[in-house]
């Protein structure tokens, strides 16, 4: 029994509820720890605000319909389908893509995803400097390989990597839709179950 108002994604406590409303708390829950579990080994968390937007909302009751809305930065699309690159089409199956720049450019020189890739390689560069000093001799990850090779942190650098993930693509995670398959498998079991308690409660 699970209650979703919190802060952080796996930072539930207890929830004291009607059967039926303790269930839906607890497919909610199944779907975020999911969502974020799945953002997670597939190496695509950085600053982390993408896993922390994921957040229920109260249930709301309507007769005899219970709902509950799970919120998320409006970016998570993106990530969870993938971006077509404007020369290479993939992924082929994403319903979004970047545009061709026109031409005689090669794409904005300022941009929200420059602005986002400039702080990832900071952010990386720092966190590559701070294990070596830490632990020279640390058998190191594939992602802590790449960190080790990002020495320049400059806005040019910024814009050149994102005219590379615009001319090739992003790769698609499945993150999101990976985490509704999840939820439905946990529905099936939290219902019955809670269909069952009512019953039992009823007579």
């Amino acid at each position: 029994m699970i209650d979703l108002n919190s802060f952080e994604a796996k930072d539930f406590k207890e929830f004291d509820g009607q059967p039926f409303e303790v269930a839906l708390f607890n497919v909610a829950s199944a779907f975020i720890d999911a969502a974020a579990t799945n953002l997670n080994n597939a190496d695509r968390v950085s600053s982390g605000n993408l896993v922390e937007s994921i957040k229920p909302s109260e249930i709301k009751i309507s007769g005899n319909t219970m709902e509950i809305d799970i919120s998320v930065l409006d970016y998570y699309k993106f990530i969870d389908k993938g971006v077509k690159g404007w020369q290479s089409g993939n992924p082929s199956d994403s319903p979004y893509a970047f545009k061709q720049p026109q031409k005689g450019g090669s794409g904005k020189k300022s941009s929200a995803m420059v602005t986002a890739i400039r702080k990832w390689l900071i952010k990386e560069g720092m966190a590559s400097r701070k294990l070596s000093r830490k632990s020279p001799t640390h058998a190191i990850s594939s992602r802590e390989r790449r960190r080790q090779k990002i020495t320049d942190t400059a806005t040019s650098t910024a814009i050149m990597i994102s005219g590379i993930i615009r001319k090739q693509g992003l790769k698609k995670t499945n993150f999101w839709t990976d985490a509704e398959q999840t939820a439905l498998k946990v529905a099936q079991d939290e219902f019955g179950e809670a269909l069952t308690i009512s019953i039992i409660n009823s007579l």
